[in-house]
């Protein structure tokens, strides 16, 4: 695990921008019929939803972004990014992972000009395909202003 500065996070978000998962697509990658998927794991005020904020922030998107704990799900127009659309899916209050149908992320998941972040995927069982990069956030033995991360591709 590598330990971020929150006052940081925009530099580490810049970081995963330049992972080959980020990469334009070529006819040659495997996530060329679906869309880029990236898990957040991690407790309470791990920091999920600051990371999500900053990435957004770096892809361009100028509105507000909020964790859609009560919505569970927002997405976001990009202008600037071989994406279209950010999709921020937040399954914390989810009781059990059928409920995951209410959603029908098949399309949201199926369309490759989606980048979709998932906070508290592990709420949603087996019912997710297996993400393309998972990002684990602690701040345990971590001061208030720093979290510890870890990133897992594929």
């Amino acid at each position: 695990m590598e330990k971020i500065a929150l006052a940081d996070v925009s530099a580490y978000v810049q970081k995963l921008l330049q992972l080959p998962v980020f990469a334009a697509q070529t006819e040659h990658t495997e996530q060329e019929n679906h869309a880029l998927l990236v898990t957040l794991v991690g407790d309470l005020g791990a920091g999920k939803t600051t990371l999500v904020q900053a990435l957004a922030k770096k892809l361009g998107i100028t509105e507000s972004v909020l964790s859609p704990t009560y919505v569970i799900m927002k997405s976001y127009d990009i202008s600037n990014s071989r994406f279209k659309k950010l999709v921020h899916i937040d399954l914390y209050r989810l009781d059990k992972p059928e409920e995951l149908s209410a959603l029908k992320l098949g399309a949201v998941l199926a369309d490759p000009a989606n980048l979709v972040c998932i906070e508290w995927p592990e709420h949603a069982g087996t019912l997710l395909p297996r993400p393309d990069l998972t990002l684990y956030l602690s701040s345990d033995g971590a001061s208030e202003t720093e979290r510890f991360v870890e990133i897992i591709q594929g």
